[in-house]
């Protein structure tokens, strides 16, 4: 009787080649996926505590708010002015608190204001300019101001707000954001939520700042409240 041959044939040996070639592309593509999955989740991971760090910080900037009235020598806008700007999409203030500093002394001007960005998104935009003196505070902020001739009340044009590079970029990538402010509508009133502060003589200043902001379905919201609202003697 003939032995049995040993070994493996030609045929046996390619069938096997090519089923560990077919298992090392699989483990290869598992692992690729799984690399992609791990970097996009601790991308996540790592704007989510940015964007953490930066609410902390409006939270800090915003409740330094400081109550202040700057007079302008100026012949067409005469007068002393509540250097305070709150819009639905603006809010300019003055505080001791910037973002390169924090504990820099002076006052800082912060422009909060929201841009649309090519895509259609909304940015949150922080720029901040330390203040020398009223003279250069009052026109960097007003640009003039328009009667109305129907109430008599004089309204006050702020400088519109382009985006540059020096600015900082808060939170991107919002659907929808505004801000909104705490106040009494009239005396003896309980406090409500607008997306307008208009000062009066007993209440310069909001009693609470509220933004909030929509990304996707998520929408989120900080409410800071103000320390300081009325003006030192």
């Amino acid at each position: 009787m003939q032995a049995a041959a040993e070994g493996y044939t030609l045929l046996e040996m390619l069938m096997s080649i090519t089923l560990t070639g077919l298992l090392m592309v699989g483990l290869v593509t598992a692992v690729h996926v799984g690399n992609k999955a791990w970097q996009q989740g601790e991308a996540r991971l790592l704007q989510v505590h940015a964007e953490e760090e930066r609410t902390q910080f409006m939270f800090q900037q915003i409740s330094s708010l400081v109550p202040y009235k700057a007079a302008s020598s100026d012949p067409d806008m005469p007068g002393e002015f509540s250097i305070l700007e709150a819009e639905a999409t603006r809010l300019s203030f003055l505080s001791t608190c910037g973002s390169r500093n924090r504990s820099r002394s002076g006052l800082v001007l912060d422009e909060y204001a929201l841009v649309r960005t090519p895509g259609g998104e909304l940015t949150l935009a922080l720029r901040e300019t330390p203040v020398r003196d009223d003279a250069t505070l009052v026109p960097q902020l007003i640009e003039r101001l328009s009667p109305d001739p129907d109430t008599g009340k004089t309204a006050i044009v702020y400088r519109p707000f382009f985006l540059l590079d020096s600015d900082l970029k808060l939170i991107t990538g919002l659907r929808a954001a505004w801000f909104e402010y705490l106040g009494a509508p009239a005396a003896g009133k309980e406090p409500v939520w607008a997306s307008h502060w208009e000062a009066r003589p007993d209440a310069l200043y909001p009693e609470a700042v509220r933004f909030l902001w929509q990304r996707g379905n998520q929408r989120e919201q900080l409410v800071v409240p103000i320390r300081a609202r009325v003006l030192p003697k």
